[in-house]
């Protein structure tokens, strides 16, 4: 399929893109295929940060098999992101590296028609950008908002992050406790959301859907009024309240846990 028939293409491609970008400034390990796949190594223990990813609705194999033998024997954990359903000739390349496990996340877009949020009515509930000095409290409050060890975390620690163009951290304090994080990604008119989390403690209190929100409007004030961000199924409901559409699927293809 061309690109220009392919409305999800700048979403697809932006994901991969922020991946190598990422790869590129904590390892200095990320590299492209001649039709797009990237190969993008984080350093971090987590499957889904180490990946070979292609952004073309119709995925090459051969060039996912090539990216993924270069790298072999893979040190960490490490995954496959394809869009849509694998295909039988990628889910035999995932196989022979043992991943078997498919993993599907919605690709939940929100059109800037849906318009910019109201800021949040909770009282005493703040939203930031950190500043460099402030990225271990950042990784630390990640890891405990995913319930993981902090060390898998530690990439978001690297002062390079503030290398990469478009990349915010912010922190969701309470009366000045961090309570929550989120991440914006722009790229053009894109704002790539990620790492939304809640503390175990403050949770079903709506900080999740406010700290979207808040990267929403972050992304109208940078001039990328279109927000996406990849759910997991459980959060899905969450993020179509705020105005989200699923509009696609990823697979991450990794290997048993």
């Amino acid at each position: 399929m061309n690109q220009t028939n392919d409305p999800l293409w700048p979403f697809a491609s932006a994901y991969a893109t922020l991946l190598e970008k990422l790869g590129a400034v904590t390892t200095g390990h990320s590299r492209r295929g001649p039709e797009g796949s990237v190969l993008a190594i984080s350093g971090a223990p987590i499957a889904s940060l180490n990946a070979v990813v292609s952004p073309s609705l119709v995925p090459n194999p051969d060039e996912i098999a090539s990216l993924a033998a270069s790298e072999s024997p893979w040190e960490l954990p490490w995954s496959i992101h394809v869009r849509g359903v694998p295909g039988p000739r990628i889910t035999e390349v995932a196989a022979s590296y043992g991943l078997t496990e498919f993993h599907p996340q919605p690709l939940m877009v929100r059109r800037p028609d849906q318009g910019l949020p109201p800021e949040p009515a909770i009282d005493g509930l703040r939203v930031r950008a950190v500043s460099v000095d402030e990225f271990d409290l950042y990784a630390r409050t990640v890891a405990e908002g995913f319930e993981a060890p902090h060390e898998a975390f530690r990439v978001l620690t690297e002062p390079s992050l503030d290398k990469i163009d478009g990349l915010k951290l912010y922190l969701a304090e309470l009366d000045g406790v961090p309570v929550g994080t989120g991440m914006t990604a722009i790229s053009g008119d894109l704002n790539g959301i990620f790492n939304i989390t809640t503390l175990p403690p403050y949770r079903r209190r709506g900080y999740g859907k406010v700290v979207t929100m808040e990267m929403v409007r972050a992304g109208f004030a940078a001039g990328a009024p279109t927000a996406y961000l990849y759910a997991s199924p459980m959060g899905e409901p969450v993020y179509q309240s705020a105005g989200f559409h699923t509009e696609e699927n990823l697979t991450v293809i990794t290997a048993p846990s």
